[in-house]
């Protein structure tokens, strides 16, 4: 009989500390992979929208400066690892990295949700991201009509381990091979996290003996950095340009015809939808799909002022 009361006790309690946590503001901390890309502030856009509509959360922000500084984001997940967060939402900056601190952080207690960018390892509840394997081949695909089918081009990556850039390039490599067999990959090269590196990466590459007909850039930081490098040059316009996301200045070089296509994510959902699982998961209701894929869309000179493409590019 003792033994009873004590199972319906413990029952009372934590049905008490359930009611507890809905009664409180849920801490729900977004660690994204950096502060310098017009990319997060889109997904903070949505991530806002989700808050408004859940009315129970208190938001931290926090990220490194750069997508290349996974040591400033280990210290930041770290920093947060402690008693008292619902919910981290985080952005990959390498997946390999980020796996054991991530087990850390789940071992005690916390509900992970994952955006953008993968992790090794299931220590998530949920992992919202854009197909990039697909946004990759969309790229590819555009790429080999500029060219007709024929030429050769270079691929500049961000950084080694970004999980969702790599599926980018890879995507677009895979998508040649298999359909444009003529097009060939002279060059694929890692430029770093940042504008400026990518924009030096870009420089060197563009003063190595190869001859190339067109370019693919993987993400933000890598499409600007080679734009500013084939300005410099005084080859923009000569190369056919396809890139990866949107900011005023890629925008004003597709205008301009120096850059011929973007391939565009929807960061607002993506924010949006991390935000939910977040809330789903810190009240112990995960949402059903593990993983939730959101869209990708070509910009070209023909379509950027539509309505349908305008929601994707203005923050």
């Amino acid at each position: 009989m003792k033994k009873y009361w004590l199972i319906v006790w413990a029952s009372i309690m934590l049905f008490a500390s359930v009611l507890h946590a809905r009664d409180r503001n849920l801490n729900i901390v977004f660690i994204p992979k950096s502060s310098d890309q017009v990319f997060w502030t889109f997904m903070r856009d949505g991530v806002e929208k989700g808050i408004r509509e859940s009315g129970d959360v208190s938001l931290t922000w926090r990220g490194p400066s750069y997508n290349d500084d996974t040591d400033a984001q280990i210290q930041i997940l770290k920093t947060y690892t402690k008693a008292g967060v619902d919910a981290i939402i985080i952005a990959p900056t390498d997946r390999v990295r980020l796996a054991q601190p991530l087990r850390e952080a789940a071992a005690a207690g916390i509900k992970i949700i994952v955006v953008d960018s993968g992790v090794d390892g299931s220590q998530y509840q949920n992992f919202v991201t854009t197909d990039n394997y697909a946004g990759g081949k969309l790229a590819a695909k555009q790429m080999a009509e500029l060219l007709n089918g024929h030429g050769s081009v270079v691929v500049l990556r961000t950084v080694a381990g970004s999980a969702s850039t790599d599926d980018r390039a890879n995507g677009f490599i895979d998508y040649l091979k298999a359909n444009a067999p003529k097009i060939n990959v002279v060059a694929d090269e890692y430029g770093g996290g940042s504008r400026g590196k990518a924009q030096r990466s870009a420089a060197l590459l563009l003063k190595k003996p190869i001859a190339f007909d067109g370019v693919f850039a993987v993400n933000e930081s890598a499409t600007d950095g080679m734009l500013r490098a084939l300005r410099e040059a005084g080859v923009a316009k000569q190369k056919r340009f396809v890139g990866f996301d949107s900011t005023d200045f890629l925008l004003e070089g597709l205008k301009r015809q120096e850059i011929d296509g973007l391939v565009v994510q929807n960061p607002r959902q993506m924010g949006y939808l991390s935000l939910k699982a977040a809330v789903a998961a810190a009240h112990n209701e995960p949402l059903k799909d593990k993983t939730l894929f959101t869209d990708t869309t070509l910009v070209t000179r023909s379509n950027a002022s539509s309505p349908e493409i305008q929601k994707l590019l203005v923050p």
